[in-house]
């Protein structure tokens, strides 16, 4: 029986030695498909280059943009309450420290 089989490998390798397949990749793809993990693992050990310099030029204008657009609010108190303020009048009351001034409005806020 084994014989029978070695001569017909013989015959079928004399036959095949001029062909020669090159697709073992495409057939291993096609046949053994990457997993979700072999994907993943693939994408991390990518390498990436990121240039230096016109990431730095972005980053440079983005900072100048937005330090010269930004303009904080300055609230200035009228001119009118200005002396007033010099005069002001500590008062004592509830065992408390308050500006006579701001005491009476707070007062006239809760009596309405």
């Amino acid at each position: 029986m084994n014989t029978e089989r070695d001569v017909v490998k013989k015959q079928l390798d004399e036959e095949l030695k001029n062909l020669q397949f090159t697709g073992h990749d495409r057939v291993i793809k096609q046949t053994h498909p990457p997993t979700f993990g072999a994907r993943l693992l693939a994408l991390w050990n990518k390498e990436i280059e990121i240039p230096v310099k016109p990431i730095g030029a972005i980053g440079a204008i983005i900072l100048i943009v937005s330090l010269t657009l930004h303009q904080p609010e300055i609230k200035q108190q009228p001119q009118q309450n200005t002396p007033q303020r010099a005069n002001r009048e500590l008062i004592e009351a509830g065992g408390n420290t308050y500006w006579k001034d701001i005491y009476e409005q707070a007062v006239k806020k809760h009596e309405n």
